[in-house]
């Protein structure tokens, strides 16, 4: 499933250089069988409202909580209730300032494993991330299953993205 979720994140890697623009983070859904892939990543004034390493207590605490969050995550990606999807993993790359100075602001990424028991009732993805991270007011999504692929933006407004279905057969 790595490969599903890095073959997204190449497909997404054009997207990279609008990551970096304020308010926008990218958004990459892998479904391929039973498991879905979801990845997070954009600036990290995104996620805590500054660019700069934290420096005061304050701070620490604001990019504390967001790793925290984005180590839930299970309350920032929502699927039907009857795809009975469960979270199987989780991980966080906090951001490495050293670095970004050299590459282009500090980025924070984030990424989720589901296991879901019913996959052909996964028929939505609903990104909860705006009402954590308020500072993100775009996620430029793509969307890779078996049955195609699409990409969209998502906005405060507009959270859930409808996942490529197969065409109806007329037997």
């Amino acid at each position: 499933m790595r490969n599903w979720l890095m073959a997204l994140c190449l497909l997404s890697g054009a997207s990279s250089a609008a990551g970096d623009a304020p308010g926008l983070s990218i958004l990459s859904i892998a479904v391929n069988g039973p498991r879905l892939s979801v990845g997070l990543d954009g600036p990290v004034a995104n996620f805590i409202g500054f660019e700069h390493a934290p420096v005061t207590p304050a701070q620490t605490a604001q990019l504390a909580r967001a790793v925290e969050v984005l180590g839930a995550g299970n309350n920032l990606v929502l699927t039907p209730p009857e795809a009975y999807c469960r979270m199987d993993s989780a991980a966080v790359s906090p951001p490495a300032y050293g670095a970004a100075s050299r590459t282009g602001p500090a980025r924070l990424a984030a990424s989720w494993q589901f296991l879901c028991s019913s996959p052909a009732a996964l028929i939505w993805i609903d990104a909860r991330v705006f009402a954590s991270f308020p500072n993100t007011a775009r996620l430029a999504t793509s969307v890779v299953t078996p049955s195609g692929r699409k990409a969209v933006v998502l906005t405060p407004g507009t959270t859930r993205v409808l996942l490529p279905r197969s065409p109806a057969r007329l037997d």
